[in-house]
């Protein structure tokens, strides 16, 4: 899946914040794709739906790390999500629809190898807990840590809330097309083949919400949108909820985003596009 790599540096909201880091991910989703209708992503993994009411699993870290760690926990996080999310549906038909939050701690030998995971706060349901330890087992070995961070181990604590209640001010992505929904003989497309990325022209940056500050939580948002050929940025829905007010955050933040659009031999498309809105502390 081809990448664009739109990097636009944050301010500094308060001195414990490092400067966030937006990039830009293509979606498997557009009409010009080999079989659009087969190649159109499901419903977002971080999704749910118990009892009539729609809920999110969020996660994320604790953490003010030092720089020489990079983007190293983030791409972590990244990592075991990828192992995470594909449990859930099996573990809902099981727990229904039960909430909790599990707090795994682990450690990260320099070798990106992994050493002594422990639950440090359950959910109160072992299924849960367990689901939550499996997603970091499975996915290590991560990376080697980086060649300039000095400690010989890196030690995360990770959160994994199950069932939390959405929020109306960032709403998940439901549907076949991903959250996509557009108008009446819209053709919404996928970069490549022909169809050059979207840039983006204007890109406030999204605050740190209080809530995550203080409990010193670092996360990051995945929001589908639509780029129209007028380059607005619309048809908003989070694909990956990172909790503690940080969706809010970014969705209140990328909503203001402008492009240039992308094209199509010389001529303005639309294209559905992820927003990875990554914010972290140190």
């Amino acid at each position: 899946m081809p990448v664009l790599k739109l990097c636009a540096r944050g301010k500094l909201v308060r001195h414990d914040v490092v400067p966030i880091i937006f990039l830009l991910y293509t979606l498997l989703f557009g009409q010009n794709s080999p079989s659009a209708g087969a190649s159109a992503p499901p419903a977002s993994p971080a999704a749910s739906q118990a009892d009539g009411e729609r809920r999110t699993n969020v996660s994320g870290f604790e953490g003010r790390y030092n720089e020489d760690l990079g983007f190293y926990p983030s791409q972590v996080l990244a990592k075991v999500r990828a192992r995470w999310y594909p449990q859930i549906p099996d573990l809902q038909k099981s727990i229904g629809k039960k909430q909790g939050t599990t707090v795994i701690e682990f450690e990260i030998k320099h070798d990106g190898s992994l050493r002594k995971v422990r639950t440090i706060q359950s959910s109160a349901d072992i299924s849960m807990d367990a689901t939550a330890s499996q997603a970091i087992s499975s996915a290590a070995p991560f990376d080697r840590l980086p060649g300039a961070y000095k400690g010989n181990l890196l030690v995360m604590r990770m959160h994994f809330g199950y069932g939390q209640r959405r929020s109306a001010e960032a709403p998940m992505c439901d549907g076949p097309n991903w959250g996509a929904h557009p108008m009446p003989k819209m053709v919404v497309r996928q970069v490549g083949r022909g169809v050059t990325p979207p840039k983006a022209t204007f890109s406030p940056d999204p605050e740190y919400s209080e809530q995550a500050r203080k409990a010193g939580y670092a996360s990051a948002a995945w929001i589908a949108g639509t780029v129209d050929p007028e380059g607005h940025f619309s048809d908003l829905c989070l694909t990956q909820a990172a909790g503690s007010g940080l969706d809010e955050k970014a969705m209140e933040a990328v909503r203001k985003w402008k492009f240039e659009p992308a094209r199509l031999d010389g001529q303005p498309v639309s294209v559905r596009i992820v927003v990875e809105v990554d914010f972290r502390l140190y």
